[in-house]
């Protein structure tokens, strides 16, 4: 039995509809982690480790977008921009590296590891390596 040539046409506007919506909305959207704790570390030459880490509460969220040209940090207190300069993936420990220069000039190395629920910031201040690692309570 065919559909009532009423019912056909409401079939057909809304399926021009949905086709016209899905069309306007950037399916590749940004990505977004929250985070919860952050911890800073400090390069120990000796024993080849980080140590010295204070790790303290720090609600936090970072948004990558889309194309991954640039993500933002927003604390509580402040929301830096980061522009990447260079990114790659690397299969084996299944994270993404980005070699990245913040707002203000500093430049970073960010490690986005959701395997482990981590992002890890390595810089250097005053000669020494630091690194920030915030522990990832969801992505979306």
């Amino acid at each position: 039995m065919h559909p009532k040539p009423k019912q056909h046409k409401m079939e057909k506007s809304i399926c021009i509809f949905l086709f016209v919506l899905l069309s306007v909305i950037d399916l590749n959207a940004q990505t977004s982690f929250t985070c919860s704790y952050r911890e800073n570390c400090k390069w120990n030459a000796t024993t080849e480790e980080f140590d010295e880490c204070d790790r303290f509460e720090d609600p936090s969220m970072f948004v990558l977008n889309a194309d991954e040209t640039m993500f933002t940090h927003t604390t509580e207190t402040i929301k830096s921009t980061y522009y990447v300069n260079e990114r790659n993936y690397d299969s084996e420990a299944e994270l993404w590296l980005y070699s990245v220069t913040s707002d203000v000039g500093n430049k970073y190395i960010y490690a986005f590891d959701p395997k482990n629920k981590e992002i890890r910031a390595l810089y250097t201040r005053d000669g020494v390596s630091m690194l920030i690692r915030f522990y990832v309570k969801a992505v979306f």
